[in-house]
């Protein structure tokens, strides 16, 4: 298993079109936080995480959108699904390689971002309280800068597992890439898009928000919503899988 999983990230991974779209974003990442104070530093650095997104779905749905084109198009799949290890292996290999892979791609663009807020606040104020910046202005939470970026960073990684076993399933139902393309990159885009056009009470559930946890804090979102955020998140571990197994192996 460790060695399929491996040969799938490799796939994904080292494709030329995902390292220069991956590498043109992270030399982009580094220039985007403004001088200023420590505060304002740290206030562009959540800002600009979150408008980063839209690119962190170009990529993550470069990644995805052909993790079954391959079989597909050269008929393994037929091949693939006779094979005892083959009918089930394949698939679970794909889904902890592509959330693998999108997990290193998201967090890296993430991390980018924050070490030039570190490097033009001179690594000072991770301690600051986030209700002192102007990006949270008027929030009652008690976490600081550091705390909340930890928290983003580890959400990033649950999302993109659950961003990735969704590219899956949408690729495993589709013969081409540009589904799972398009409509995964909606999945995340039209939040985004629509921030101030979609209801309060939709947006604060999708899983963009929950992916970048910050805007929940930002917005005041409550403890339920967040739990609810987490079960969206397990649901999706538990059943796109299975729906991608199903779809890959129809004969099961």
């Amino acid at each position: 298993m460790g060695t399929l999983i491996k040969s799938e990230l490799r796939k994904m991974l080292l494709r030329k079109s995902v390292l220069i779209t991956w590498a043109a974003s992270l030399l982009f990442g580094r220039l985007l936080i403004h001088n200023g104070t420590v505060g304002d530093v740290y206030a562009d650095v959540f800002y600009k995480s979150y408008g980063y997104t839209p690119i962190m779905a170009l990529v993550m749905f470069m990644i995805l959108s052909g993790a079954y084109t391959l079989e597909y198009n050269s008929n393994m799949n037929d091949l693939i699904n006779t094979t005892k290890n083959g009918k089930k292996k394949l698939v679970t290999a794909k889904g902890i390689g592509a959330g693998i892979a999108t997990s290193i791609v998201n967090l890296s663009m993430v991390i980018t971002i924050y070490l030039d807020g570190f490097k033009k606040a001179n690594f000072k104020g991770l301690d600051m309280p986030l209700k002192n910046l102007w990006y949270f202005e008027g929030i009652k939470s008690n976490l600081n800068v550091f705390q909340m970026m930890i928290i983003v960073s580890i959400t990033v990684i649950a999302a993109s597992f659950f961003f990735s076993q969704l590219g899956l399933y949408l690729s495993s139902i589709s013969k081409s890439a540009s589904m799972p393309f398009i409509f995964g990159g909606l999945v995340m885009g039209i939040p985004y898009i629509l921030e101030h056009a979609l209801p309060s009470k939709l947006i604060v559930m999708t899983p963009l928000w929950g992916m970048m946890s910050s805007q929940l804090i930002k917005y005041k979102v409550s403890t339920g919503i967040m739990v609810i955020q987490g079960m969206i998140f397990i649901l999706g571990y538990l059943n796109l899988p299975k729906l991608t197994y199903t779809a890959f192996n129809p004969n099961k």
